[in-house]
């Protein structure tokens, strides 16, 4: 009872080790798992009145519980009454997703700016038709199945990408003033390389001034070292509920998000044949 114990500990605590190895951040992805284990490792050592194993397993599994649910906040914001900008961000699963239904669901969000993960070559052909509100359109292909797009229903400006995959970014040229909005792809974790593609979207966020807004698939949940980093680099918060955005093998995880210097809330979309649900972000940046 106490090798478990302890094996569940020191997994508990490599999952917060992800800025010294991006192993960690590997492990942050199964922490509620890890900390449940934990947690029912500690209640069987109490049954068996190990007390000392059962009160430090039950209190490290409670501690990482506490810390995960802080990333959501119990009520959620509500939704500005008058938005700066509405974004939209859907990872498009290499072209698998329901086109008609997919521009149905954007016109009745009322999006101004979409941001796609995903985009294939076919699917940049047709953003055209699929998106005509919203016809100033940048996309950065940085595979046959990996590109990303930023589309607006306003100009855009200072339109680019990171020299490696995983971010297309642009500067939209909003009434109520201009916004850098990003759409963001990153790899898997460890064994993958998120760690090595990471400093290229830290150098882009750190480059900006002014308002901003990160959206996208992060691969990684909230409490991750790398989101946390990429919010820390342009002063940003995450917004909205912590929701599971993606199933693997019926574990929901929540690797989508929408990062902004701004506040507001998001909403979950269908996911219209795609592996990944939809975000939807209304955001405002003068207090109410």
């Amino acid at each position: 009872m106490r090798l478990c114990a302890v094996a569940g500990l020191v997994v508990l605590s490599g999952s917060y080790l992800g800025a010294l190895h991006p192993l960690g951040d590997s492990l942050a992805v199964f922490r509620v798992g890890i900390a449940v284990v934990l947690g029912g490792t500690g209640v069987v050592a109490v049954l068996f009145r190990q007390w000392a194993t059962g009160a430090v397993a039950l209190s490290a599994a409670a501690a990482a519980l506490v810390h995960v649910a802080s990333f959501s906040p119990f009520h959620s914001p509500p939704v500005p009454s008058d938005p700066d900008i509405i974004v939209y961000s859907k990872n498009l699963a290499a072209g698998r997703v329901d086109w008609v239904a997919l521009g149905v669901d954007i016109e009745s969000s009322g999006a101004d700016v979409v941001v796609l993960q995903e985009v294939t070559q076919a699917t940049a052909e047709a953003l055209p038709v699929l998106l005509p509100d919203h016809p100033h359109q940048h996309i950065c292909n940085f595979a046959g199945w990996g590109a990303m797009a930023v589309a607006s229903r306003w100009p855009l400006s200072q339109a680019g990408c990171t020299r490696q995959r995983s971010l297309a970014h642009a500067v939209v040229d909003a009434p109520g003033g201009s916004v850098w909005v990003a759409s963001v792809h990153q790899v898997w974790p460890y064994p993958h390389g998120q760690a090595v593609l990471l400093p290229d979207i830290l150098a882009a966020v750190e480059a900006v001034s002014g308002r901003m807004v990160i959206a996208g698939d992060f691969n990684m949940v909230p409490w991750g070292n790398s989101v946390r980093r990429i919010a820390r680099a342009g002063g940003l918060c995450r917004i909205g509920p912590v929701e599971s955005t993606r199933e693997v093998r019926n574990v929901g995880l929540s690797i989508d998000h929408v990062l902004t210097d701004g506040w507001g809330t998001t909403d979950l979309r269908a996911r219209l044949r795609s592996d990944h649900f939809g975000l939807v972000a209304w955001i405002a940046w003068e207090q109410p």
